[in-house]
């Protein structure tokens, strides 16, 4: 975790040294009650890292016990542009990784912990607008894991393995290029 955060603050550091970053917020999570901000940070007219975090919470029912289920996440993504007209923008395809720390809780304060891994592949295209509005729509098919923490409940932990074998990413972005 400590070479994580490392890493993060040198990209960080580093961020002002290239051409444009693009400040995005999923506005899908957000209508879901989600909240995920990214920076699209160009390396080239048609080429792009994009460092993502995001936070959500859902309630899931599982054999007739509810539990508050609580996400953080890190979503590391490439994207490669075809026929970008302002850099880093129009069609593109990627690849995305996600970490995730999860955590649920049952109403009488019983707490699973686990992580949860994965890999994919991401289409979409973006828009700029010459004020520096971005806009983008994107897909992404992904699959992973479930990795319980040292207090894991294995039962809650692969039935939510279960339904996570496949990650779909919907995003309806907006932001604001810099």
């Amino acid at each position: 975790m400590r070479i994580l955060s490392f890493s993060l603050f040198c990209l960080l550091l580093s961020a002002p040294a290239f051409a444009q970053i693009d400040a995005k917020l999923n506005l899908g999570s957000a209508i879901f009650g989600g909240l995920n901000v990214s920076a699209d940070i160009a390396i080239a007219d048609n080429m792009s890292i994009a460092p993502g975090f995001g936070i959500a919470t859902t309630k899931v029912t599982l054999e007739g016990e509810k539990y508050n289920f609580k996400v953080v996440r890190f979503v590391p993504e490439y994207r490669y542009y075809f026929n970008p007209d302002y850099g880093a923008d129009r069609f593109f395809v990627g690849a995305y990784g996600k970490l995730a720390a999860l955590s649920a809780g049952e109403a009488d304060g019983y707490r699973i912990d686990g992580t949860k891994g994965t890999l994919g592949l991401l289409v979409g295209n973006k828009w700029i607008a010459q004020s520096g509005f971005v806009f983008e729509l994107n897909f992404g098919l992904g699959t992973g894991g479930v990795f319980p923490g040292a207090d894991g409940d294995a039962p809650f932990i692969a039935a939510i393995d279960a339904l996570s074998k496949v990650d779909v990413r919907l995003g309806i972005v907006a932001g604001w290029r810099f």
